[in-house]
């Protein structure tokens, strides 16, 4: 039977230009087994560190439905941090609360063996404030896949911390995208997406501006059916939820 991995997306959006919400998307790099060459958001497995790291935090993700919401919340954090180079809703030592874009020394030291976000955060006086997220949906990769993740995704608006950075082999590239655009390269096959991913995207689409999004979206279960994208990898590899 195929172990079911925790994890965590991380959904970034921010006001664009003729009130279209833009989505800080992700290409998979073609050399992944998993998904390679998809449209995705940061996020990924959750780590032992991350249950540690959320009792220094503040508050828990608004629409939470289940105790352990702060922890996957903060592995949708930590891993934004690792993959693109922003460390958002965070605290600092005047209880202000900001994004944070990272260096390319702070990133790479983030992302290396032994290091811990729990320490880092420590030494620079910094906390993450949960309570900027949104919890959005939770999906699970059907029993026909491979690899199955059972993923919680959340909702953040960043504010002023630019264009982000890939690091490491998994990605091929990140760039904010309007919900729009995103979903039109998916509906012309120029990319493939899973069916949360796509879900997530048409939600976006239909809100007015990113503060509208914060505080209604909600992306609920998902047709049986994998009518949601038009390339069939993206089917076969769709989610299902929960």
């Amino acid at each position: 039977m195929t172990e079911i991995r925790k994890a965590a997306t991380l959904v970034i959006i921010r006001d664009g230009a003729e009130g279209n919400i833009e989505v800080l998307a992700i290409k998979r790099a073609q050399t992944m087994r998993f998904l390679p060459g998809f449209l995705a958001f940061p996020g990924g497995a959750a780590d032992a560190s991350d249950a540690e790291l959320c009792k220094l935090a503040y508050g828990a993700p608004r629409c939470a439905e289940d105790e352990d919401d702060p922890t996957f919340a903060v592995t949708a954090l930590r891993e934004a941090a690792e993959e693109i180079g922003w460390l958002l809703a965070v605290r600092d030592s005047t209880q202000a609360i900001r994004d944070v874009p990272l260096s390319p020394e702070e990133q790479a030291e983030l992302c290396g063996e032994g290091s811990t976000l729990a320490a880092w955060l420590s030494a620079r006086h910094l906390a993450f404030d949960l309570g900027r997220l949104r919890r959005i949906g939770r999906f699970v990769t059907p029993p026909t896949q491979p690899r199955r993740f059972d993923t919680r995704f959340y909702l953040c608006q960043s504010h002023g911390v630019g264009e982000p950075r890939v690091h490491g082999a998994e990605l091929e590239r990140a760039a904010w995208i309007p919900a729009r655009d995103a979903l039109a390269k998916i509906e012309s096959g120029q990319i493939p997406a899973v069916r949360p991913t796509i879900a997530v995207l048409r939600a976006l689409a239909a809100c007015k501006d990113a503060r509208s999004a914060m505080e209604t979206l909600c992306v609920g279960p998902l047709p049986a059916s994998g009518a949601e994208s038009r390339s069939s990898t993206a089917r076969d590899a769709g989610m299902g939820d929960t």
